[in-house]
């Protein structure tokens, strides 16, 4: 029933069609029985439009709230981008994850530095959960406008992108994003964060206290920070061996003293 009620488009149109025929089907066989089946599955098919105007599901709400951020998007509005999304909002981009206020001047930081001539949704798949109270919405979008960089303005053709969003249900009734994750989006179509935001590396084996060096600085690897505090490749090489060959006198290098020259014919020998 729940399906009938997302939508019941096939079965309303199955209805007409049939009613349709039993009106051609009276009128050659001059029978009242099928004016009473046709005016049946009329009624039958009102009533459905009637449940789905009333009986509006989970996967309903999600829909409108995507649709609205799509209007949102298209028409520059931020604000209306933000309503629909809950305060601790988490944006996921491979290893990047920020949250909060962070992904809010995010959104808005792109919103403010694009214009759109069209924003088309394809492939929408939702599902949300009654007992969890969360949901997702997935979704290829086409899109084509102005980017504005520093280099000036230009024209983007065409770009195809696909989205996942996160939902969560704050209200009965009520859906909002809770995670917004480009999956898949040309390069150079979004703004990165920057190291002003609040980002959480998400690559294992990072330090969080070294986590700020993944924007503009190289990536600490595995093995963390160097025991004097310093990652182990910046150490100088006196402080990055214990006891090395470069380290001792050159007369403590080699076990046997040098080889004295010896006569022709005479293996040389040493001390």
């Amino acid at each position: 029933m729940e399906v009938f009620a997302e939508d019941p488009t096939y079965l309303v149109i199955g209805l007409v069609v049939l009613a349709a025929a039993c009106f051609v089907a009276m009128r050659v066989t001059q029978q009242g029985k099928f004016l009473v089946w046709a005016l049946g599955s009329l009624g039958l098919a009102g009533l459905m439009l009637l449940v789905d105007f009333l009986w509006v599901t989970d996967n309903e709400r999600i829909e409108r709230v995507v649709y609205d951020l799509r209007r949102a998007v298209l028409a520059g509005d931020a604000d209306g981008v933000l309503a629909d999304l809950t305060p601790d909002v988490e944006y996921l981009q491979h290893e990047t994850s920020i949250s909060g206020e962070a992904t809010r001047a995010l959104i808005k930081a792109n919103l403010a530095n694009a214009s759109f001539d069209f924003v088309h949704l394809r492939d929408l798949q939702v599902s949300a959960g009654r007992q969890t109270r969360r949901g997702k919405a997935e979704f290829r979008v086409y899109a084509k406008g102005t980017l504005k960089t520093l280099g000036g303005s230009y024209n983007v053709g065409t770009a195809n992108s696909t989205w996942s969003l996160g939902f969560q249900q704050t209200a009965p009734g009520v859906w909002k994003v809770n995670r917004i994750t480009p999956v898949a989006v040309p390069d150079g179509a979004i703004q990165a964060p920057g190291p002003d935001l609040k980002t959480r590396a998400r690559q294992p084996g990072v330090m969080p206290e070294f986590s700020k060096r993944l924007h503009g600085r190289r990536v600490l690897g595995p093995m963390g920070p160097g025991p004097h505090g310093a990652p182990a490749e910046d150490r100088p090489k006196s402080e990055s061996r214990e006891g090395g060959a470069e380290d001792r006198p050159k007369s403590e290098s080699r076990e046997w003293g040098p080889e004295k020259p010896s006569r022709p014919g005479e293996a040389p020998t040493a001390d």
